[in-house]
């Protein structure tokens, strides 16, 4: 079985001529990092990992700023 798993690649994207460029992240989720989401998807009702991504990502900035 894998270990704990999460990679993260990045891409830039230009949304039209004008625009600066944006970053785009794909996220791949895997071994025991998967196993948690799993957990948390059943136990919590979450419809996709992307529902529990961004939870979580939101949860951690708001707890980084209050620090």
């Amino acid at each position: 079985m894998s270990e704990n798993y999460l990679t993260i690649q990045s891409e830039k994207f230009q949304k039209d001529e004008n625009s600066e460029p944006v970053e785009g992240l794909t996220i791949i989720i895997d071994g025991k990092v998967k196993q948690v989401f799993d957990k948390i998807k059943l136990e919590k009702g979450y419809n996709s990992y992307s529902e529990i991504l961004r939870d979580a990502i939101f949860n951690g900035i708001n707890t980084i700023i209050k620090k």
